[in-house]
């Protein structure tokens, strides 16, 4: 067997749910997979398309399925017990809708185990952008969860915004194929590929990553629409996940940037009509930056064309 020994720390509260509802938080190893196992997915989409078996097989291979066994195995330790306190959900407008998390901070282990060099570095990539653009746990598309690999080569220092760009570019290109095939139809599933994805540092800087959370989170009111994502109170109302994560990235010289990263993919056909692409463009408006992977301006063929 080989394995990964991957040191983060927490840059925003990790809202990771224990074994029992509304208990203690917990760092729970299937969340940790299935989070890999979207950016994962997120890379294969860059390099095949929708070419859905292709994907479902190399997929499979590396984290498993009803039919197989996967080639990898996904282990949290931390020295001792982390900290956990309660925190407002809906910074911009419901401070008293709380949920129970691990602070900033907080450092922990991820080791990642394979009998396979090929496999682990798969599942290194998948770790890399989880830790770069993406987020873990609750509220992970609006800034909560974004964490940090520390005191490793694959450690990201930065002391502005401008400066993460440059290097968060340049590992992108280490990680995300050279080329990817033309793909004239909206993905099926949220991926980074060039035509349909974008990363975007902003050039705003926030002292606190509370001041980052609270202005996604009240841009995301302002520009509400389907376009966006929607969660509905209804449960047999058409649910939309949202295109656009959001994560949170602590900068070396104190303050905090965002990183922007849009995945454009089919959208729940009962929602079709109602979202608006000039909403979402008029979103991005407001989080200027720069471009570091992927298309310029959103696809005007997004979210209705299917030809």
């Amino acid at each position: 067997m080989e394995s990964l020994v991957i040191p983060v720390e927490t840059v925003t509260p990790l809202l990771l749910g224990g074994a029992y509802l509304g208990g203690e938080p917990e760092l729970r190893p299937p969340s940790l997979r299935g989070a890999l196992r979207f950016w994962f997915r997120a890379i294969l989409g860059a390099s095949l398309g929708n070419d859905l078996q292709r994907i479902a097989r190399a997929e499979s291979e590396i984290f498993g399925s009803t039919q197989q066994a996967g080639l990898l195995i996904v282990r949290m330790r931390v020295d001792g017990k982390l900290e956990a306190k309660q925190f407002s959900l809906f910074l911009h407008s419901k401070p008293e809708a709380k949920s129970k998390g691990f602070p900033p901070g907080q450092r922990f282990e991820i080791c990642l185990i394979s009998p396979y060099s090929s496999a682990l570095e798969q599942a290194k990539k998948a770790l890399q952008l989880l830790s770069y653009v993406g987020g873990l746990g609750r509220r992970s598309r609006r800034g909560f969860g974004s964490i940090q690999i520390v005191d490793s080569p694959m450690s990201i220092q930065a002391s502005q915004p401008d400066n993460l760009a440059e290097v968060l570019q340049q590992r992108l290109q280490e990680i995300l194929p050279n080329k990817s095939p033309q793909l004239s139809l909206v993905p099926k599933f949220p991926c980074l590929h060039p035509q349909w994805s974008q990363v975007r540092v902003c050039c705003q800087k926030f002292n606190k990553w509370e001041e980052a959370i609270s202005y996604v989170m009240q841009k995301a009111h302002e520009y509400k629409n389907p376009a966006l994502g929607w969660a509905p109170l209804q449960t047999d109302a058409g649910r939309q996940a949202s295109p656009v994560h959001f994560h949170v990235a602590k900068l070396a010289s104190e303050g905090y940037a965002l990183v922007l990263t849009i995945m454009l993919s089919e959208i729940n056909p009962s929602l079709q009509t109602q979202a608006n692409r000039e909403k979402l463009v008029q979103f991005l408006a407001c989080f200027e930056g720069a471009e570091v992977w992927g298309f310029r301006d959103v696809p005007e063929r997004w979210p209705t064309d299917k030809t």
